[in-house]
């Protein structure tokens, strides 16, 4: 195409529609007429190359989808990832940024490319703000947090129903429903477990993707479904897991100290808790604590 060009680049975790529980590492290439991902991994689909055993990665496949083809994007809690989804599970991805800024930079992005294939340029230049660009009928219209671009494009983000689903989750896991409105989820951010487990498969990664979420009283890790929900308009079934799954809750009064890592990105965090069988010594004091 003569009038191609680059319009934007960024790193970026994917996962895919029908493999939701490999994260790989890829570069996304915007272009005004395509939306490509360049995939690097040293073991993604089984791929044995033998000119590849001394590098660090390799290029591992392309995916790429018209922009023609794209029919919604998700924007997840707190701006942390976004999914794409095209017309087919082959065209449905969840970009894991973890980080707002980058979210949000591809996001403009992607509604100007999105703009020139809307309609054609106006022959006299004109400064667009957001409520002329989307505030209109003619070109946008904001329903209920999802906003329909003129390009027929809906961008979906998360609505207070989404955080009240999460806070009545988290609420249960601290057997504490009957406090729910006055429970107050401080920090949602995507970030790694680390696991220092000797004698493990060298294929397993040390770094296992989580979802810590911070209360007021407690600290939790969940295992979160980033691609499959909300469910795609072609699913005839309900994905094989919950959204959110419960891999670690510890309370807060419990935490002895905190270690902090020095490098500069990603920051690593040690967080250390005196607590015994997740029990409180003072809990049950009809109990025999020095018997067997």
């Amino acid at each position: 195409v003569e009038n191609e060009e680059l319009r934007h680049l960024m790193w970026s975790s994917v996962l895919f529609y029908k493999t939701p529980n490999v994260e790989v590492m890829a570069c996304e290439k915007n272009h005004p007429f395509s939306f490509d991902f360049i995939i690097y991994s040293t073991d993604f689909w089984n791929q044995e190359n033998s000119d590849c055993e001394n590098n660090s990665f390799h290029l591992s496949c392309c995916f790429v989808l018209k922009l023609n083809d794209l029919q919604s994007v998700n924007v997840g809690l707190f701006d942390q990832y976004f999914r794409i989804t095209g017309y087919s599970a082959d065209h449905i991805v969840t970009c894991l940024t973890r980080d707002s800024y980058n979210t949000h930079a591809f996001m403009q992005q992607l509604m100007a490319v999105l703009s020139l294939l809307a309609r054609t340029p106006s022959p006299e230049p004109i400064d667009k703000d957001f409520y002329s660009e989307f505030g209109s009928k003619n070109t946008g219209k904001m329903e209920n947090y999802e906003l329909i671009h003129s390009s027929r494009v809906k961008f979906i983000y998360p609505n207070e129903e989404e955080i009240g689903d999460l806070a009545f989750l988290v609420a249960e896991k601290m057997d504490d429903l009957t406090n729910l409105q006055s429970l107050n989820i401080l920090l949602y951010v995507l970030a790694f477990e680390v696991n220092h487990v000797e004698g493990s498969a060298q294929n397993t990664s040390p770094l296992q993707p989580k979802t810590l979420i911070l209360t007021s009283s407690d600290l939790f890790l969940f295992d979160e479904d980033y691609i499959s929900y909300p469910l795609p308009e072609f699913a005839k079934e309900p994905p094989k897991r919950d959204k959110y799954q419960l891999a670690d809750g510890r309370r807060i009064r419990d935490l002895d100290r905190v270690l902090m890592g020095y490098q500069t990105y990603p920051q690593a965090l040690t967080f250390v808790f005196d607590d015994v069988h997740n029990q409180d010594l003072m809990q049950n004091l009809t109990l025999d604590h020095f018997g067997d």
